[in-house]
């Protein structure tokens, strides 16, 4: 058994103890920061934490640190938005199961990527910033501050059939330009109807009769379409020069029905298509809007301030043309009235009583609609004459 002075027992101690707060000191050093030697052990830790997370998962990747791109290519096919181009909207137009139609179709599109002035558009709708882009353009020059009317373009050609008395005209209607927006604001959705006329040779004067009837896909709030359809009928070659062609613009209102925006008229013999050979004829030309006069409506109006009521007096309507399809067609008609926002969107809407079998109706009624003073400047009504074709008792 060993045996130990005092001194030596006191060494022994004292090295205990050391290595008792050596240890201690390191455990607290370790764990606790601010320590110099918690500083030397983890700061290679800290060096290879920001190294990996400067050459970590970059966006994209499969990292869950990392943002993941959208990959639009895994969507596939489907939900992209197929553009026909124009040989494949023609074909889906009409479709053409003879030889002769398809080289008249042939012959009307193959130069017409070249004569169309408006074949570089390649959208069918117009946004409201490239709308007002070119008119910020043209107002810079002072030769084009007037606006251009409304136009409509379109192509024709017809093919004579060798031993045949029958003659095919195709019509194409590549676009139409500078279409207004409706009364109240909204933008219009327009389509283009083609009607093939034959004229009367009487001295009575009697209008043309048709002989064909066509019209085109409708675009949405759009004032420049696209449309690059075309139409194939079959004429009598003795009646060729007297056919007419007309198209007609118009603006598929929900509110209103069909409303015409403008018309234009051409011949065959005007488009050179009387001769023997004829080629193809393109052309640009304006459309005139035919004003029809249905009736006068009188009304009165005023406002409450303090109420903010707007207040429609509906009195009568006097001398109501109405155009019948047949002869037992009765008017049953009744007033609409509509409020719109300076954007177009309907708010509200009200109307009258229906009057019976009547050309002159007298209401005697009041409409009312809140309206805050300041929407007053803002506001739009339109008011429309209705006729209902069906009348419960």
């Amino acid at each position: 058994m060993l045996h130990l002075d005092p001194w030596n027992k006191v060494m022994v101690m004292a090295g205990a103890a050391a290595a008792v707060a050596i240890t201690i000191l390191m455990v607290v050093c370790c764990v606790g920061e601010g320590c110099l030697v918690y500083e030397l052990i983890n700061s290679s830790k800290r060096k290879k934490a920001q190294a990996r997370k400067l050459s970590g998962a970059l966006y994209g990747t499969a990292d869950k640190n990392g943002v993941n791109l959208t990959n639009y290519a895994a969507y596939g096919r489907g939900d992209a938005v197929h553009i026909p181009t124009r040989q494949q909207s023609v074909a889906s137009a009409y479709s053409l199961n003879e030889k002769d139609e398809r080289s008249l179709l042939s012959r009307l599109s193959s130069s017409s990527r070249t004569d169309s002035t408006y074949s570089s558009m390649s959208s069918a709708r117009t946004s409201s910033s490239s709308i007002e882009s070119t008119s910020t353009t043209s107002s810079s020059s002072p030769t084009q501050d007037k606006i251009s009317p409304p136009a409509v373009t379109f192509s024709l050609l017809a093919s004579i059939i060798p031993d045949s008395n029958t003659v095919k005209l195709a019509i194409a209607v590549e676009s139409a330009t500078d279409l207004p927006a409706r009364d109240y604001g909204a933008h219009c959705d327009p389509w283009v109807s083609v009607t093939v006329l034959r004229d009367r040779r009487s001295i009575r004067r009697r209008p043309p009769v048709p002989v064909a009837f066509f019209r085109t896909k409708t675009i949405r709030h759009a004032h420049n379409p696209f449309y690059s359809q075309t139409f194939v009928t079959d004429i009598q070659k003795n009646e060729i020069k007297d056919i007419s062609l007309q198209l007609t613009v118009m603006d598929q209102d929900r509110h209103c029905g069909p409303v015409e925006m403008g018309h234009t008229s051409i011949t065959l013999r005007d488009a050179k298509q009387t001769v023997e050979e004829p080629v193809k004829f393109s052309t640009t030309q304006f459309i005139k809007q035919k004003k029809k006069d249905c009736g006068e409506i009188l009304f009165g109006l005023s406002y409450l301030p303090t109420a903010q009521r707007l207040s429609f007096s509906i009195i009568k309507i006097n001398n109501v043309r109405q155009e019948k399809v047949k002869e037992d067609d009765t008017l049953n008609p009744y007033l609409r009235i509509m409020m719109f926002s300076q954007s177009g969107r309907l708010v509200k809407k009200k109307k009258t009583t229906v009057k019976v079998n009547t050309k002159d109706p007298v209401f005697n009624e009041t409409l009312n609609f809140e309206v805050a003073p300041g929407q007053l400047e803002n506001s739009r009504f339109l008011m429309t004459l209705c006729n209902r074709t069906q009348v419960v008792d």
